[in-house]
């Protein structure tokens, strides 16, 4: 019994010792994990963020050292709030902002100076920033920044030693962030051509997962397909405002002035690429309607949908290479052809899958840069 008994402790023990032994590497595990998925969501902010800090220590330098401020504040916080963190149109958010932060920092020192500060002074200097950006025709952001500078500047404003010296400061910030606006690196307007490839290679990963789904008659795939479709939707987005940089760039930077044919043509890819997805996310779900009511999809719709996957990972190649291949127009063509007419005694959604895939061939054609005519007359085998 003894003996019986001291095994038993002895292997609760080693079990106790195993299972603490597992949560810890479970726990190691996914501490890494979570780690690497922050790396991960830093990884896209870094250049914004590296940025900010440089225009944030050329503002108070310029402000300190060349205008001889003591104390800079505004210069460096100006500077990063008109540069922001997010894509689509810097250069202009960078402007409008710049113009928001001297109307406000203006009006909120006037007041200062003119006025005092009390209570019916911050009421007035928040209605007459914001109006008097309003005025100037500005978005919600201007108006917003008008209206939050004024303020800021009039509480502040009995640190500073010269009239209006915090409205310069402020100038002086919104300055240097309009240049850094500008001053990008080449690969800045190359991101939307990795972006678009990315988007495509996900695309034909959506339609590869869609044919087996169909294939097997598993409708939890093709769900699965269905929710990572819907999710590229925020891709696009960051694409849209990837491109809308890109054009601001060229048209302001002289650094980049030859680039401007190759991102005009990016920015023509990005709606074909956009109604590319959306035919995509009709094609699975209809997809997964056919196989929860039980419609029978012709083995050679399925087949077209691989066809479309592999002719999807060749326009990827083409996007990311600036050129379309051989083999690119061979898989469009032949995609067209397989779908040209229907299946004896296809069900709707299976017509519908015929049709969406015919869709997207016309969108593939249109990034590819040919006008919708000429996309048109290929799928018919016209061109």
């Amino acid at each position: 019994m003894t003996w019986s008994w001291g095994r038993r402790t002895r292997e609760r023990f080693e079990v106790g010792v195993a299972a603490g032994s597992r949560a810890f590497e479970m726990s190691t595990q996914l501490a890494r994990r979570q780690a690497r998925e922050q790396a991960r969501l830093w990884r896209p902010k870094a250049f914004f963020i590296l940025q900010c800090g440089l225009a944030a220590v050329v503002a108070y330098s310029i402000a300190h050292y060349v205008f001889e401020v003591a104390v800079p504040l505004f210069a460096p916080v100006a500077a990063m709030s008109c540069l922001g963190m997010t894509y689509g149109q810097r250069f202009r958010r960078a402007i409008e902002i710049t113009v928001g932060v001297a109307v406000g920092a203006f009006v909120g020192e006037s007041f200062f100076h003119l006025a005092g500060l009390g209570p019916w002074q911050v009421g007035a200097i928040v209605v007459t920033a914001m109006s008097v950006a309003s005025v100037l025709g500005a978005g919600p952001l201007m108006v917003t920044q008008a209206g939050v500078q004024g303020l800021i500047v009039a509480l502040l404003s009995g640190t500073s030693s010269t009239a209006f010296g915090r409205w310069f400061e402020a100038l002086i910030g919104s300055c240097v962030a309009v240049v850094f606006a500008g001053l990008v690196p080449a690969s800045m307007i190359a991101r939307p051509r990795a972006k678009s490839t990315a988007l495509l290679e996900t695309l034909s990963s959506l339609l590869t997962a869609t044919a087996l789904g169909l294939s097997a008659r598993d409708e939890e795939m093709l769900e699965d397909a269905l929710t990572r479709a819907r999710a590229t939707e925020s891709d696009l987005a960051v694409l849209r405002g990837m491109t809308d940089d890109a054009v601001e760039v060229v048209a302001i930077s002289p650094l980049h002035f030859g680039r401007r044919r190759e991102v005009r043509e990016l920015g023509a890819m990005l709606a074909p690429i956009d109604r590319a997805m959306r035919n995509a996310r009709v094609l699975i779900r209809r997809s997964a309607t056919a196989v929860h009511v039980g419609e029978a999809v012709p083995a050679t719709y399925v087949e077209a949908i691989i066809e479309l996957a592999d002719a999807t990972d060749l326009l990827a190649r083409a996007v990311r290479e600036g050129r379309p291949s051989p083999a690119l127009e061979a898989a469009l063509e032949r995609t067209a052809l397989d779908t040209q007419a229907p299946a004896p005694g296809a069900p709707l959604s299976a017509e519908v899958v015929r049709a969406q895939i015919r869709s997207i061939l016309v969108d593939f054609h249109q990034v590819l840069g040919r006008p919708l005519d000429d996309a048109r007359a290929r799928l018919a085998g016209e061109a």
